[in-house]
C-alpha cells in the first residue's frame, strides 16, 4: 500500500446533498413527513427486490421534488450467501451468485433492459449502475461494469429517459482505494463514463471505524479528484466527518440502520427462525451520534438525568420528548439525521470542519461519557470518539495549512502586521476526556 502523504485535495463539488436509503419498513413515517413538508433531503434510495411496495413512497417523493434512486442490488446478486428469496425478485436475477463470466453481450443486454424496464414502470429520476464489488486492484469487474453502464446510458437514452441519472456505487476493498495506483485506475475508469455522481462503498468502514481507518477513508478522498460529485455511502457519524472535512460533497444515510458497509453482514444468512426484514429495532440518539437498541434507549432516558442529557430537544421533531422518540423511533432517527446533516451544510466550507469539531463532535464526546455512567459499553465508544476528535483537528490544520499554501503569495498572511502573533484557538476539549 502506497505510504505517500503527497495530498491534491483538488475536490471543486458540484452539489452538496443528503440521501436517506428506504429500509423495509421506512415507508409509512417517510409519507408523512413529505405530507408535513418536513423532509428536505436531495433525494431517496429505493432497494429494488421492494419496488411495489415503495411505489406510493416514490408518487410522493417525486411531487415534492425528491430524486428517487433505483439501487439495482446487482452488488449483492454477486455475493455468496445472499441467496435469499427476495434476493431473486427483481426480473434480472439469477438463481445462482453472479461471476464475471456470466456477462456474455447477450447476457449484458438482457441485464441492462431489465433494469431500464424497471427505471421506466417505477418512474425513478435516479438509477444506480449495476456495478459489483472489486476485491482487488486487477478485478474481473471492472470491465464488466464498465460496459454494463455504458450501455445502461444508451438503452436510457434510446426509451427517452435521458435525464434519469446515473450513479455510480464504487464498491471496494479499502487496500485499493487507500493505494494511490489504486485510486489513479479506478479515476481513469470512472472519467470515461457516462455518469452523473459516484457513491462510494470502502470495505469495511462505517460508524465503528476507528481513527486510523477515518483518516485514510479522508486522505484517500482528497486524493480523488473527480469531475463527478463524491458521496460516502452507510457511514454514519464518519460520513459525516467526511462532509466536515470535503472529503465527499453528499452524504447517504439509512434511518435506523445501516450505518456501516461490510460485505461479512451481506453475505452472513438470516437468523433461524427470523425474518431479514426484521432487524432489530433501533433508534438514533442524535446526542450520542449513533444508533442504538430500543431497549437501551429507554434505559437511557428512564431517568430526569437521562432525559435532560438524551432526550430530543426539537418540538417539532419530539413535542413530548423521550416519549415521542421511543414511540416513533423511525420518525424521529429521520429527522435527526436531516437535522445534524442540515446543520454543517449551512456552514461556509472554509469553517465547516472546525464548527463540526466544536458544536457536533465536543457534544457528543461529552454525552458518550455520560451514557457510559448508565450503560458500560459506551466506555469503547468514548474512547474511540475522542481519538476521532483528535485526529480530525489534525486534519483540519492540516487542511487549513494546504489552503494556505495554495493562495497566491501576495493573499497569505497580508493582514498580519509586523510584530503580531497569530493565536490558534482549537476546538474546546470535552468534559468527558
Amino acid at each position: 500500500m502506497s505510504t505517500s502523504k503527497v495530498i491534491s485535495m483538488a475536490r471543486t463539488p458540484a452539489r452538496e446533498g443528503l440521501y436517506l436509503r428506504v429500509g423495509y419498513n421506512d415507508h409509512t413515517g417517510l409519507n408523512r413527513l413529505i405530507a408535513e413538508r418536513k423532509l428536505r433531503v436531495e433525494g431517496l434510495a429505493f432497494d429494488a427486490r421492494w419496488n411495489d411496495r415503495h411505489a406510493s413512497l416514490r408518487q410522493h417523493a417525486d411531487r415534492a421534488s425528491l430524486a428517487t434512486c433505483l439501487d439495482t442490488q446487482a452488488m449483492e446478486l454477486a455475493m455468496p450467501g445472499t441467496a435469499s428469496s427476495s434476493y431473486r425478485e427483481p426480473p434480472w436475477a439469477t438463481p445462482a451468485p453472479q461471476v464475471p463470466e456470466d456477462f456474455s453481450p447477450q447476457n449484458i443486454e438482457r441485464c441492462v433492459d431489465a433494469i431500464v424496464e424497471r427505471v421506466v414502470d417505477g418512474q425513478y429520476s435516479e438509477v444506480m449502475a449495476p456495478a459489483h464489488y472489486l476485491a482487488e486492484e486487477g478485478s474481473a469487474w471492472i470491465d464488466v461494469d464498465a460496459q454494463l453502464t455504458r450501455l445502461l446510458r444508451t438503452r436510457l437514452n434510446a426509451t427517452d429517459q435521458a435525464n434519469v441519472k446515473i450513479i455510480y456505487p464504487l464498491a471496494v476493498h479499502h487496500k485499493v482505494f487507500y493505494d494511490r495506483s489504486g485510486r489513479a485506475l479506478l479515476r481513469r475508469v470512472l472519467s470515461r463514463l457516462p455518469i452523473d455522481l459516484v457513491t462510494l462503498r470502502i470495505q469495511p468502514f462505517g460508524n465503528d471505524s476507528g481513527p486510523r481507518a477515518l483518516r485514510n477513508f479522508i486522505e484517500a478522498c482528497w486524493d480523488f479528484p473527480l469531475e463527478n460529485p463524491l458521496m460516502i455511502e452507510r457511514a454514519g457519524f464518519s460520513g459525516l466527518a467526511a462532509f466536515a472535512l470535503g472529503a465527499v460533497d453528499l452524504v447517504e444515510s439509512g434511518i435506523t440502520v445501516g450505518d456501516s458497509f461490510n460485505i461479512s453482514r451481506i453475505q452472513k444468512p438470516p437468523a433461524r427462525g427470523g425474518s431479514s426484514f426484521s432487524p432489530p429495532k433501533r433508534l438514533y440518539v442524535e446526542a450520542l451520534g449513533t444508533t442504538v437498541d430500543h431497549k437501551v434507549a429507554a434505559a437511557l432516558l428512564g431517568s430526569n438525568r437521562g432525559k435532560a442529557y438524551f432526550a430530543c430537544k426539537d418540538p417539532t421533531c419530539c413535542p413530548n420528548g423521550y416519549r415521542d422518540m421511543l414511540a416513533d423511533h423511525r420518525r424521529h432517527s429521520a429527522l435527526a439525521r436531516q437535522r445534524q446533516y442540515i446543520e454543517l451544510a449551512r456552514v461556509p466550507r472554509t469553517i465547516r470542519a472546525e464548527h463540526f469539531l466544536q458544536h457536533i463532535v465536543g457534544p457528543v464526546c461529552d454525552m458518550l461519557s455520560r451514557a457510559s455512567a448508565t450503560h458500560p459499553p459506551f466506555n469503547g465508544a468514548h474512547r474511540r470518539m475522542m481519538s476521532i476528535k483528535e485526529t480530525l483537528l489534525d486534519l483540519q490544520q492540516e487542511q487549513k495549512r494546504q489552503r494556505e499554501e495554495r493562495r497566491p503569495k501576495s493573499e497569505q498572511q497580508t493582514t498580519v502586521r509586523p510584530g503580531a502573533k497569530i493565536l490558534e484557538f482549537p476546538p474546546r476539549d470535552s468534559r468527558g476526556r
